[in-house]
């Protein structure tokens, strides 16, 4: 079988890595526009395809490509589908797995080491951030254009290679000049563009450096040549007239104690150190820098392992040379509390954490000799490797569900405002800012996933998920709220006392916070509205029941409920609902009890509203035939009066619904 061409194994390998990191993130593209994005779009909306060149006062940093690509999707849309902006992360996450597989194969032309490298950056753990928010998407954009100009710098220098020797053997050929002046200038471009997407760019000409001495061919290929130089230069210049535009310096660089730069020192180390940090979680009385320093000397024991087998060592200059270079401009300006809450700031530096391990997990064939201890080495690489990149995807997968489960009750009231294109608006009740898993995997560091942060504001939320333009509002109900297992965070935005009604319905979406973590369900909907004069169906105590109807389907019946509320204050706080299903035989099935909407009426702006109450009531395989609705005060015990539309009393103070079958 004839053996497959180099072109062809460098496809494969580029399609199974970056299928990977396409494959991992692929939830990603369900979630609602949360978090930065939401800053992101806000300050876009200011600027247009001129002035989006210049520095944005409000933003804090220059980074033009932040915005534009901004510009560009509204300008085709006319929004910002969440789907594209989400797939733009995941699309670049998987290009980069697959340019810095290519690098390494281009540097050691080694396929294993250049899948195995290519696999860890794919599933790097803490990426997470930066992959799922496309706000965040400026880490993947910079460290794809940082790898795009190395492997133009790489073929301009062969280029060079290939134009000296021309040169000495047929006295030059006018087309290779062109030709390495053609990849110089694109490796230029790529510089440009890294630095109008992320002062880290500044970079460039280290990594430069790196990838060149790295090379085993650098000795062969004009060794008094060195371009990188030019970048470091331009690089540094940058970095100085940086200081001088006119924005905003945010995150302001701290002045920590020497405990917060020791803190910041140990969440870089466990970042280089992450195969063995994940051990915290299991032994959770060690010390956070205690599992990190083990971590650590366990990892300079590989090094110093791999070094002695073989003379591997260049690929450990790159891994670790990039990796500290990327930790070192971050770890010194940016305060402790904003570095452990920013994994997507680890994105660039996981590039060489990744090219470190993927030299410590893979040695080429040629370096080693087929014997009982080599055989033994390569086993409990390959053990590793599985250990690596399971617990890695497994940890990923799931901050990608807390994602999920946080986003629950923004999912839900795109669903509803697609399903009443009339409604004025939405109401979140204890909407969740972020959560976090009761205990850290990795020790130091914090493991939250975010949808709000204290500057966006719930408008935002609701205007660019399925409500352009409506009033949203956010507010906390604490008697509603219970403890979990895990940490989370309220949006308080609207004190209750300030709640406002319209004469369109506002829908009202409940977060419920559950030990199988947050989810969001429509309650139903409030609206400025008189009564219309004619007798309500029931009087409930204090609640005119105008309308009702139940519909079983799959298991589930789902009871819709229309009250009118004159003066909603005037009801005691005491009164709540029933809401009972029973079968043939008299047997209770299934009840929701509670006010209208979940909220006590005491807590609704002031009337008169008309109230859509809507319940689910789970009934599995059981059949019910009757539905009771009836008030009464939940501190008693006792039933309030019920009467039908003229004035009679009802049996048991209850009123009995029909319940209709769902149609195909």
């Amino acid at each position: 079988m004839k053996e497959l061409s180099d072109r062809a194994k460098l496809a494969l390998t580029a399609a199974l890595v970056g299928g990977t990191a396409v494959l991992l993130y692929w939830p990603t593209l369900r979630l609602p526009l949360i978090y930065d994005t939401l800053l992101h779009i806000r300050i876009t909306k200011s600027l247009d395809f001129a002035n989006v060149w210049l520095p944005t006062e409000a933003f804090g940093f220059y980074r033009p490509l932040t915005f534009l690509p901004l510009l560009i999707i509204k300008s085709l849309w006319g929004y910002y589908p969440n789907w594209l902006l989400h797939g733009l992360n995941v699309f670049q996450h998987g290009l980069n797995a697959a340019l810095l597989s290519a690098l390494v194969w281009r540097l050691w032309r080694s396929w294993p080491q250049a899948i195995v490298t290519g696999l860890l950056f794919a599933l790097f753990p803490f990426s997470y951030q930066a992959v799922a928010v496309y706000g965040h998407n400026v880490h993947p954009a910079i460290a794809g254009l940082i790898l795009l100009g190395l492997h133009a710098y790489l073929t301009a220098k062969q280029k060079a290679v290939v134009r000296i020797h021309n040169s000495q053997a047929t006295w030059g050929r006018p087309q290779s000049h062109n030709s390495q002046f053609f990849w110089w200038s694109l490796t230029a471009v790529f510089f440009l563009l890294s630095l109008l997407s992320h002062e880290s760019a500044v970079l460039f000409g280290a990594f430069a450096a790196l990838v060149q001495f790295a090379n085993p061919k650098s000795k062969i290929q004009n060794p008094k040549s060195h371009p990188w130089l030019i970048f470091l230069a331009l690089g540094a210049l940058y970095a100085i007239s940086y200081q001088f535009l006119p924005i905003s310096r945010a995150p302001q660089a701290g002045v920590d104690e020497m405990g917060g730069l020791w803190l910041r020192l140990l969440y870089l180390l466990q970042s280089g150190a992450y195969p063995f940090a994940w051990f915290a979680h299991l032994f959770p009385k060690l010390r956070a820098d205690g599992v990190a320093l083990i971590g650590v000397a366990l990892t300079l024991a590989l090094v110093i392992w791999r070094i002695r087998q073989t003379d591997g060592w260049r690929p450990l200059l790159l891994g670790w040379g990039w990796w500290a270079l990327a930790a070192g401009v971050i770890v010194i300006p940016l305060p402790t509390g904003y570095l452990l809450h920013g994994p997507r700031l680890l994105y660039l530096g996981s590039i060489g954490v990744a090219v470190g391990w993927g030299a410590l997990l893979t040695v080429n064939s040629q370096q080693l000799t087929v014997n009982g201890q080599h055989i033994v080495a390569r086993g409990g690489r390959l053990l590793l490797l599985v250990f690596i990149l399971g617990t890695s995807g497994l940890f990923v997968r799931g901050r990608l569900a807390d994602y999920e489960r946080l986003t629950a009750p923004v999912m839900v009231m795109r669903e509803v405002m697609a399903a009443r294109p009339s409604a004025g608006g939405a109401l979140f009740v204890n909407l969740p800012q972020w959560i976090a898993p009761p205990r850290n995997t990795y020790a130091v560091g914090v493991e939250f996933v975010a949808m709000l942060g204290d500057y966006l504001f719930v408008e935002e939320l609701g205007w660019e998920n399925g409500a352009p333009g409506q009033m949203v509002q956010a507010v906390v109900v604490p008697d509603l709220l219970r403890e979990t297992s895990y940490g989370y965070a309220l949006h308080d935005q609207t004190p209750l006392s300030e709640l406002k009604a319209g004469k369109t319905e506002t829908a009202v979406i409940l977060t419920r916070y559950l030990d199988a973590g947050v989810t969001g369900e429509f309650v139903g909907t409030w609206q400025l509205l008189p009564p219309d004069g004619r007798p309500p169906l029931w009087q409930l105590g204090p609640y005119r029941l105008e309308a009702g109807n139940a519909v079983l389907c799959d298991g589930q019946t789902a009871v819709t409920l229309a009250w009118q509320l004159e003066k909603p204050a005037a009801i005691p706080p005491t009164t709540s609902l029933f809401v009972q299903l029973f079968d043939d035989a008299g047997q209770l099935i299934a009840q929701a009890d509670g006010p209208p909407l979940g909220l006590r009426a005491d807590l609704l702006p002031a009337g008169p509203l008309q109230l859509t109450d809507v319940r689910q009531l789970p009934t599995g395989r059981s059949q019910p035939v009757s539905l009771w609705v009836g008030a009464y005060d939940f501190v008693s015990g006792e039933r309030l009066p019920g009467v039908d539309g003229g004035g009679r009393s009802l049996p048991d103070n209850a009123a009995l619904l029909e319940i209709n079958q769902c149609q195909p």
